[in-house]
């Protein structure tokens, strides 16, 4: 066949109405290229472009005027017709990005036995992106056997968790078919998922790949070809028990999983040929999907970057959010992630040793989230597990992310999405903390003990002391008492790895963690 479209067209596709339909791949010849939409056996609408040098093309339909199909694709070779795909929709269509949690199935998620059969058919597609960290011939077999699957009670299980409630929230909302691209890899690091060329433009990105070359010259290449052969059959043995245990019962969480298995092996050796190099998902997987038409990224991902590179978290973040941008041809390309949860290994929790990395990488992703445009987070902070760094909850996520695409995205009114935010916060007796974001009252959760607000005062020494919080009249402003800081200096909330969050919104969102200076008091401005 001479031409050889990219692995995400297939039958059953969604692409994105309202946008240009971008069709890519290679052809073994200089020819040219005809992309057709066609309805009802007529054609709609069209595009066509010369290939490259080197056989690559990338040719533009013009955009559909509304959601809609089954449509047909016809792509000819100078006019001869070469690949036809079938069961096409115009719809919505998100990248779900990130690790672990974003790749989280949902058959393995809380309720997930209750929810499944619940689902009957739905307008939700899926599809997801083969993981590799090399593009080869092997990996080139796996990206044609990858199909988009229509999900139903009887395929849901395998998706991720995360984007099937964004989509299910978005299916109750919008009249289209929802496309979801599956892109992410677990335990993978950011610096995976951007070039080495952006990560050698910052100095935090020069500090993720230098980490990466010292971890790497620990091992000869031989060594690591001993150790790589070594973990993949560790890794291979696990994974029969693990088969073994889901056939028993397949809705068993991480957690669980864990207390009957142990954990899997982890981590993987570090060397040049290693799957988790710096660039390696970015050049092998989003660059493989790229530049299919997006409405926007869902991305959950920074748990491994919070063991060491935490302070440069937010620059290489932001760095990402720009590439991913430039790649996919759209400077505005809508991009909402999800904030850290709470967690914190049961090791530390009783040795009483707290070295803030995830506070600190909370606050990187927030300082992303108010300077970068079109970027928003969703707030978890109250959907951590303690010692368990997967939490089974992946409802929340997904809701919350979804209400800050409808909001923003697609500009539906009277949206609650947007976490109670901090504002301003003036000294006087305490501290009194006025509050933003999208709702009409605060409310204190019942039955914390004394201590326990997750509200803690600093003096000019710097030692933070727990404080006592209660919610003023207005419902906007929370009031602060601790007689163990005489002149405070500074305030935080839910500033700590694993702890209380009981202060939150009538409408269920959570409060945001910080942690700011007090600069002002009472009656001043």
């Amino acid at each position: 066949m001479a031409i050889r479209l990219n692995g995400i067209f297939k039958d059953n596709m969604v692409f994105q109405w309202g946008a240009e339909l971008r069709a890519f791949g290679y052809c073994d010849r200089i020819c040219t290229i005809r992309c057709e939409l066609i309805l009802n056996d007529a054609v709609v609408l069209s595009g066509v472009a010369g290939t490259e040098e080197d056989g690559s093309f990338l040719v533009c339909v013009p955009p559909t005027e509304e959601p809609g199909g089954p449509y047909e694709i016809r792509v000819s070779e100078n006019d001869v017709e070469t690949v036809r795909l079938t069961g096409v929709y115009g719809g919505e269509v998100w990248l779900a990005a990130g690790q672990s949690n974003m790749e989280y199935p949902l058959g393995r998620s809380e309720f997930a036995r209750y929810v499944i059969p619940q689902i009957g058919n739905s307008e939700i597609m899926f599809y997801e992106v083969p993981r590799a960290g090399f593009l080869d011939e092997e990996q080139a077999k796996a990206e044609e056997e990858s199909q988009w699957v229509s999900i139903s009670s009887e395929t849901a299980a395998s998706m991720s968790a995360v984007a099937f409630y964004f989509a299910r929230a978005l299916e109750n909302r919008i009249d289209a078919k929802i496309g979801i691209i599956g892109c992410y890899v677990g335990g993978s690091a950011i610096d995976c998922w951007q070039s080495v060329d952006s990560l050698l433009e910052s100095r935090e990105g020069n500090s993720y790949i230098k980490s990466f070359d010292t971890q790497a010259a620990m091992l000869t290449p031989e060594e690591f070809d001993r150790e790589q052969e070594d973990y993949d059959k560790r890794n291979e043995e696990y994974g029969r028990r693990l088969e073994a245990l889901l056939e028993e019962n397949p809705f068993l969480t991480y957690k669980e999983t864990d207390s009957q298995l142990g954990p899997g092996p982890w981590p993987p050796p570090v060397g040049d040929k290693s799957m988790r190099r710096p660039g390696s998902f970015f050049e092998s997987m989003i660059l493989r999907v790229a530049p299919y038409t997006l409405r926007g990224v869902i991305y959950y991902q920074g748990e491994t970057d919070a063991d060491g590179h935490q302070n440069d978290y937010g620059r290489v973040f932001k760095s990402l959010i720009e590439e991913w941008r430039s790649v996919f041809f759209d400077d505005e390309l809508p991009f909402i992630f999800c904030q850290l949860p709470m967690y914190i290994s049961k090791d530390r929790k009783y040795m009483g040793y707290d070295d803030y990395s995830w506070p600190v990488l909370r606050e990187q992703q927030q300082v992303v989230a108010i300077d970068m445009r079109c970027v928003y987070m969703a707030v978890i902070a109250d959907c951590g597990e303690f010692d368990n760094i997967h939490p089974a909850d992946k409802k929340t996520p997904g809701d919350r992310l979804a209400l800050l695409a409808e909001k923003f995205v697609y500009g539906f009114e009277n949206i609650d999405a947007v976490s109670p935010y901090i504002i301003d916060a003036r000294r006087g007796e305490g501290v009194e903390i006025t509050f933003g974001g999208d709702y009409m009252l605060l409310n204190m959760s019942s039955g914390y003990s004394a201590g326990e607000s997750g509200f803690e005062i600093a003096g000019d020494d710097g030692e933070f002391h727990p404080a006592d919080a209660s919610v003023d009249f207005d419902g906007k402003t929370v009031i602060l008492s601790c007689p163990a800081v005489e002149f405070p200096v500074k305030v935080r909330y839910a500033y700590f790895s694993y702890g209380p969050t009981p202060l939150h919104a009538q409408n269920g969102l959570t409060v945001t963690p910080f942690q700011v200076r007090i600069d002002k008091d009472l009656g001043g401005v």
